[in-house]
């Protein structure tokens, strides 16, 4: 098997989120009614909040202070992967946690990011999704 240049790991790299985002809509698709509008909700939320923290470690340089850096890329990332882990069945589950093991994997290759980078940007997210995803989760009757 060829092995492929610094390019084509980057053409992979650049494709992944947009893949992720193709599978996220056809979930919203593929829904309906409420949980279709708590999930846009979820999903818009846990955007703005990489973002948001994006732009207070810019402001306030808190990854710079032990040597590593915000990694967006790994964020956004887990916005996608956490609406098909939340919405799908086990073996898609699976899968999307391991494209997000691999894409961090790629990352590191193409020295995009430290493994601090990202294993420190995903820990300090995963919380804030998880009580995002919590509050947007349509109530059931009980």
């Amino acid at each position: 098997m060829p092995e492929l240049s610094f390019e084509q790991w980057a053409l992979i790299a650049d494709i992944y989120t947009p893949v992720l985002v193709v599978i996220s809509l056809r979930l919203l698709y593929l829904s309906s009614g409420d949980p279709r509008k708590a999930d846009i909700k979820a999903l818009l939320a846990t955007t703005a909040v990489v973002y948001a923290s994006m732009l207070l470690d810019d402001y306030l340089s808190i990854w710079p202070t032990f040597n590593a850096d915000y990694s967006t890329h790994s964020g956004i990332a887990l916005v996608f992967v956490a609406h098909i882990v939340v919405k799908s069945a086990w073996r898609a589950r699976m899968l999307a946690i391991g494209s997000l093991l691999a894409y961090l994997q790629l990352m590191h290759h193409q020295h995009y990011h430290t493994y601090l980078d990202m294993s420190s940007t995903l820990v300090y997210l995963l919380p804030l999704f998880w009580l995002t995803w919590r509050q947007f989760a349509p109530k059931r009757a009980d």
